[in-house]
């Protein structure tokens, strides 16, 4: 809607997604005070783990890249060393050279196909 569209240029406030969790890496627990997504004192791990739990998620599925994933394997340490019993699992934003499918159909060859 217009509406929407003219608040658009908010987002960048919060790191390109509206619930303010892009680019975000729990175990900077400086950055997440500064941001504002947790209380001096509090572990940004903790409030994660409590919050998914709170939303009745059992698995988080993350989709991205290194930094994605690399904080999804801190987060999915931090629930198994806190006995959560809730699951993780990082999905890589790309795929290449995926040899098992026939990637000719989908784009043209580069020299490393």
């Amino acid at each position: 809607t217009p509406e929407v569209r003219a608040k658009a240029s908010l987002l960048h406030g919060f790191g390109g997604s509206p619930i303010g969790n892009s680019r975000v890496k729990l175990t900077n627990i400086a950055d997440c005070v500064a941001r504002g997504l947790v209380q001096e004192g509090q572990d940004p791990q903790q409030v994660a783990a409590d919050q998914l739990v709170k939303d009745g998620v059992d698995v988080l599925h993350t989709i991205g890249g290194d930094d994605t994933n690399t904080a999804a394997a801190d987060l999915a340490s931090y629930l198994a060393e806190h006995d959560y019993g809730l699951g993780v699992v990082g999905l890589p934003k790309t795929i290449e050279y995926f040899r098992s499918l026939d990637l000719r159909r989908y784009r043209p060859p580069t020299p490393n196909y």
